[in-house]
């Protein structure tokens, strides 16, 4: 007979520990320094051509975006912002 070991683990600091640790890999992953189309897309749940519509051409994002050999590249940080403070008129 092989000796056995019983572990009993309370459900709720279990949870709080998943959470704590998932936080603090959300926190490590951060938003990036770029985003291109592809990141702008899945961030905002959108298609290309009504980012193209409602964000891209806005005058506002052009401190903040550009298209280099026919790619689009944004700041993430500064796109973020934008999203997130003009979110009711997009």
């Amino acid at each position: 007979m092989q000796p056995t070991v019983q572990v009993i683990i309370d459900n709720s600091y279990l949870e709080k520990e998943v959470e704590r640790q998932v936080n603090e890999r959300l926190i490590d992953m951060g938003i990036g320094t770029w985003w291109d189309m592809k990141r702008l897309q899945y961030e905002t749940s959108r298609s290309y051509d009504w980012l193209m519509e409602y964000v891209i051409y806005d005058p506002r994002v052009r401190n903040f975006s550009k298209q280099k050999n026919g790619r689009w590249l944004f700041k993430a940080k500064d796109m973020k912002e934008f999203l997130n403070k003009y979110f009711d008129e997009l």
